[in-house]
């Protein structure tokens, strides 16, 4: 690291290459695999199904008794009050009831059953060393908390939880359902609730008061208001006051089975296929505190990562071999751009097996020479892996996979119920997933990781597929495995009869094009009618609407309450590993409680497998399916998008809902991944996505190429406000200390810095970068100028154009229309705010190098204050650091 140097205080008062061209690789002929296999039966969602009953209308609720007083709060014994309604599972006769003031700003309530027996004690509560389970706070009493709860047993058990005379969570007037499969609590809201977070959706940041927010982890894209691939089940309310402060308060309900909230007009409905009652109320009463109070007091804080991160990225599913990495690497440096890292998806793999390299396009020793050229430029490799390990044929002795023969060895793999490998179906054929229940398994992760790295001297790790996804239904390789490797039960590009052709969105689509493209896709489709026969669609299969509850049996595949699971049909062992599959844990717990932790676990077992590659390292993953706590230990992207004007507005949202979740190292592919993106939405895409913590490009492999090099104003476009990133990388990582230190957030709604404007309350086509920066975006086609609201400004908040140094002409409460030509974004810094920066490099190494100044913009009364964080960079332990305050005060 360079020597610390200030030297300036500004104060503010009042060629395309081979690279690029769309290739088509060549997969099998004809795929091997029917796609028969994938086929389930159709289920009716109860969400959409008129003829299924309401839990609320038959279930009899229960009544407490044997109240007890604690130290900390109080027990009782829950007791069924009526004849049981078994109406989606089994209903548990007899439940504990455990409320425990753990803080002065947190209150937990727990209902599990009464006799829970060790051998099933996973079916009902999250292990603590999965998740985070917290305990009373050193210290609290029961005097002095913010939160308080009353409960009542007519007409039968319910409770409300209140912050001073403000009633927060009520369940009067309804009955708590406890089934062994079901499980429904209802919470009444006041009109037109401000309700925030639930990730992982796509769509608005407020959620709405007519939605049903469904977490079941899936590998299916990004649809708007449906499953994807995160669980995070906690919200957070804000409720604005007529002349007060407004006041903010969250809830998390710590379970991981397939659930959904049903968000209406004056209530929410709490339903689970499983587990406990396991809430923690959380007072705030601000938003930050409420995200500060969350993630340092429940789940933890996240996870501090490395300086050379925060640079930026570029990926490509699609990239040859070696020679177009460089091609790329070279791309950058010609076009006078910042490239820090270069990323490899499934393409360097030996027929997609993890932990392999392609002999022909990828070889290990051309590996090796690349990356040593790309270190010594100060940039850096992370390569992805996927979720499955390849199952070999066994009769083919050429076909061995050394990863496999290896777990297979210590059993280190998801079983069927009958204790055999559960084989299910991906990229490379016929795949096993690792079993992170077992104790055994991080020592087998571990190991092949350490083993590649000794190949393919990696910087960080790309998860994928962690859902954990799969092509089939059920262990559809049991006795198949001879037909490995395996063309998944789907066309690929490249494959004949795959139309992979698709047009920029705003395009101008005419008979000419049209026809073109039809000529093309005739020719294709005419030399490949076997193909399309085989896999043109997923054949019928049989319907039904639900099962019924069995007394003693848990059904779990197809289970009495059917989630609006996304997939076609709705099922859960659509695109999943079947419920059913079994861990080799002291329980033999299944999929049913683990689905949703699958990716949790994986990113969480690769996390501490680069703890042993780089000693002493922050390690950095990032991993797709996620849930609570994840923050700790990785970074998430937002999935497979599309190059959509709709995808990039939507990617502030998600940023900012992953605020709420505690993983702030957070980012999109930019400019899209699925479609062809275009000059225009790129231009705006690479803009925004630089204010983003996590700033990766990255599209599919049928796609155009979109580095940022390819157009002119593009790379006009990225030039400029990578200079301004680059410049504020001292920012940006000061931020990431705060958020590691003290679960302050990074990307932030305008809202929860200007808590007392309801205006704010649906704001998401803007955001702040910490306390300083506010983001104005274009996010729409063929604009030139954005509308901006300035908050604050009736309380003489000060904004300060970025470019101009400026002070801002707004009036408060108004739309402000601001120029924002092809290649400018909008950012303005409040006044009040000092920034360090540094003199932008090619890299953050480069950077790093370069001296530090400061920018000082006043309030209106002359004041202003900031601070600077500095350490090595990538150590977790570190010899020196320092925290700077900074404040400059009117005399």
């Amino acid at each position: 690291m360079g020597p610390w140097r200030v030297l300036t205080a500004i104060v503010l008062c009042s060629a395309r290459s081979l690279a690029q061209t769309p290739t088509k690789p060549q997969y099998s002929a004809i795929p091997t695999l029917n796609a028969s296999i994938d086929a389930a039966p159709s289920l009716i969602p109860n969400i959409l199904d008129p003829t299924a009953p309401n839990a609320q209308d038959v279930c009899p609720g229960y009544k407490a008794t044997n109240v007890t007083n604690t130290i900390h709060g109080f027990t009782a014994n829950l007791l069924l009050a009526g004849k049981p309604c078994n109406v989606y599972g089994n209903d548990v006769a007899e439940l504990s009831l455990v409320v425990e003031y753990q803080s002065q700003k947190r209150l937990s309530v727990k209902v599990f059953p009464k006799y829970l027996a060790p051998a099933n004690s996973s079916q009902y509560i999250i292990p603590a060393f999965i998740t985070g389970l917290p305990d009373v706070d050193e210290g609290t009493t029961l005097l002095g908390n913010e939160l308080n709860l009353t409960w009542s047993n007519e007409p039968s058990f319910q409770f409300e939880i209140s912050r001073g005379s403000e009633r927060i969570f009520s369940t009067v007037g309804t009955v708590i359902v406890f089934e062994d499969q079901f499980l429904e609590l209802v919470t009444s809201m006041i009109p037109e609730y401000n309700v925030y977070g639930l990730a992982e959706h796509i769509g608005n940041f407020r959620l709405g008061n007519n939605l049903t927010r469904t977490f079941y982890a899936a590998d299916d894209g990004n649809p708007i208001d449906s499953n994807v691939y995160g669980t995070h089940p906690m919200y957070l309310e804000t409720r604005y006051k007529m002349g007060s402060d407004s006041l903010s308060h969250g809830v998390y309900a710590r379970n991981a089975h397939a659930q959904e909230w049903l968000l209406r007009e004056n209530s929410i409905t709490y339903r689970t296929i499983g587990g406990s009652f396991d809430l923690y109320f959380l007072s705030g009463p601000t938003p930050k505190k409420v995200i500060a109070q969350y993630q340092g007091g429940i789940v933890g804080l996240p996870a501090m990562q490395m300086y050379w991160v925060l640079g930026f990225h570029q990926c490509r599913w699609g990239y040859q071999n070696w020679t177009v990495m460089q091609e790329v690497v070279d791309g950058y440096a010609n076009a006078g751009i910042q490239l820090e890292t270069l990323w490899n998806d499934i393409d360097y793999m030996d027929q997609y097996r993890d932990f392999t390299n392609g002999e022909l396009n990828f070889p290990v020793p051309a590996g090796q020479a690349f990356l040593e050229k790309l270190r010594a430029a100060g940039q850096h490799y992370v390569p992805i892996v996927d979720s499955n390990i390849y199952a070999p044929d066994p009769g083919n002795a050429s076909d061995a996979y050394d990863t496999f023969s290896r777990g297979a060895t210590q059993r280190v793999f998801i079983q069927n119920p009958d204790e055999s490998f559960y084989y299910g179906d991906n990229w490379p054929g016929f795949s096993v997933w690792p079993d992170f229940l077992n104790p055994v398994t991080q020592d087998f992760w571990t190991n092949e990781l350490i083993a590649w790295y000794r190949d393919i001297p990696y910087d960080g790790i790309w998860i994928d597929l962690s859902e954990a996804s799969s092509f089939c239904v059920g262990s559809c390789g049991t006795e198949n495995l001879a037909t490995n490797p395996a063309h998944p039960p789907f066309l690929l590009p490249g494959d004949p009869g795959m139309i992979d052709y698709t047009y920029p969105e705003s395009f101008n689509i005419t008979n000419v094009t049209e026809a073109a493209s039809a000529i093309s896709a005739s020719a294709s489709q005419a030399s490949s009618v076997s193909a399309t026969a085989t896999t043109s669609s997923t054949p019928p299969a049989s319907t039904f609407t639900r099962t019924v509850p069995t007394p003693g049996v848990r059904q779990l595949d197809f289970p009495p309450y059917v989630i609006n699971n996304f997939f076609e049909g709705h099922a859960l062992v659509k695109n999943s590993i079947a419920p059913n599959a079994t861990h080799s844990d002291a329980y033999n717990t299944t999929e049913y409680e683990m689905h949703n932790l699958f990716g949790h676990l994986i990113s969480n077992a690769t996390y501490h497998a680069l703890l042993q590659v780089f000693p002493n390292r922050r390690p950095f993953t990032v991993g797709r399916s996620q849930f609570a706590g994840s923050g700790n230990f990785t970074a998430h992207w937002g999935g497979d998008n599309y190059s959509k004007w709709g995808s990039m507005y939507f990617s502030i949202s998600q940023a900012l809902q992953f605020a709420v979740a505690g993983i702030p190292m957070f980012g999109v592919d930019t400019c899209g991944f699925a479609g062809n993106t275009d000059y225009e939405l790129c231009s705006r895409w690479m803009q925004l996505s630089a204010f983003f913590p996590f700033y990766r490009n990255h599209n599919v492999i049928a796609s155009i190429a979109q580095e940022a090099y390819v157009w002119s104003s593009v790379a006009d476009a990225t030039r400029t406000v990578m200079q301004i990133r680059f410049s504020l990388l001292p920012y940006f990582y000061t931020l990431f200390y705060q958020a590691h230190f003290l679960g302050e957030t990074v990307m932030r709604a305008v809202a929860w810095e200007f808590p007392n404007d309801p205006q704010l309350a649906g704001v998401d086509n803007q955001f702040m970068l910490g306390s300083c920066l506010l983001i104005t975006p274009v996010l729409v086609p063929q604009a030139e100028t954005v509308k901006t609201v300035f908050p604050g400004l009736a309380e003489k908040t000060t904004w300060y154009d970025w470019y101009t140094l400026k002070t801002v002409d707004a009036e408060a409460g108004v739309n402000t229309t601001i120029e924002a030509p092809l290649g400018h974004i909008p950012i303005f810094i409040k006044g009040g705010s000092i920034l360090p920066l540094q003199q932008p490099g090619n890299t953050t190494k480069t950077s790093r190098q370069n001296p530090f100044n400061i920018l000082i913009a006043l309030d209106s009364g002359g004041s202003a204050s900031g601070s600077l964080y500095l350490d090595d960079g990538e150590s977790l332990v570190q010899e020196e650091s320092k925290y700077i305050e900074v404040k400059s005060e009117s005399a």
